[in-house]
């Protein structure tokens, strides 16, 4: 039972849990937010149209559901600058990239997207660089299957696997097998699945209890990877994930 609190604002209170299920679901019409709120319809109309015209809401024109707006996202991504974690990696990051002179990248999944929190780009002139902030399917992604990996209670069935290039991963068997790999040998290895041309190279960042806090990892165009350079990279990530504490988290 929630504890009453006499300074709460009722409608702010609504309007948030309306927001939250959004973000959770990523579209939603009228109809299914008024029977999962228990709010009225009309309320519910209200609430929408605020946050629409304020810009944390838009309407697919296709179907009428609203969905979050990157102008949420980018409100998380600024907050995310202030989290304990993030500043404690950040130093790591600079001694990987000190090391190896490629792009260096930090991140978690959240409803089964990576989002990228902080990164350190190659000053090379063949590089691909996803901005801080962006949002990718994480089944198909190097940092994405290195968290998911050891992810408590990982629903592979709510995964829907799309191709992105010719080597995405299509199949739930083919990625509880990359999953497998994954644990067995504590790193991850995206050749060419998200983008052509680069090869992403993870390890994840775990708690004390084992489940996958966040993910590091190196992108590498392929063109400039080989065996050697690649077995360089993995014991580069796994010697520097175990220098981290993560004890608190």
């Amino acid at each position: 039972m929630e504890q009453k609190n006499d300074y709460n604002i009722n409608s702010l209170v609504k309007s948030m849990k309306i927001l939250e299920q959004l973000v959770e679901k990523g579209e939603m019409s009228i109809l299914e937010l008024t029977e999962s709120s228990g709010m009225g319809k009309s309320t519910v109309h209200r609430i929408l149209g605020t946050f629409k015209s304020i810009g944390y809401v838009d309407q697919n024109k296709d179907n009428l559901k609203y969905f979050p707006t990157l102008k949420i996202f980018q409100l998380g991504t600024k907050a995310s600058n202030r989290i304990p974690l993030k500043k404690i990696i950040r130093p790591y990051l600079q001694e990987i990239f000190d090391k190896c002179h490629e792009t260096v990248n930090f991140g978690i999944v959240d409803s089964g997207d990576l989002i990228y929190l902080d990164k350190i780009v190659t000053s090379e002139p063949l590089r691909v660089d996803l901005e801080i902030g962006n949002k990718v399917s994480a089944y198909c992604t190097g940092i994405g299957k290195a968290i998911l990996a050891f992810t408590e209670g990982l629903d592979i069935s709510k995964i829907d696997f799309v191709k992105k290039t010719e080597n995405t991963v299509d199949s739930p068997e083919k990625f509880l097998e990359q999953l497998e790999f994954i644990r067995k040998n504590g790193y991850s290895v995206e050749h060419e699945e998200y983008i052509p041309g680069l090869t992403c190279i993870a390890v994840p960042l775990k708690s004390r209890d084992g489940r996958a806090l966040a993910g590091i990892s190196i992108s590498v165009p392929s063109m400039r990877l080989n065996e050697k350079r690649e077995k360089e990279i993995v014991r580069l990530l796994l010697d520097t994930v175990k220098k981290i504490d993560t004890a608190n988290y």
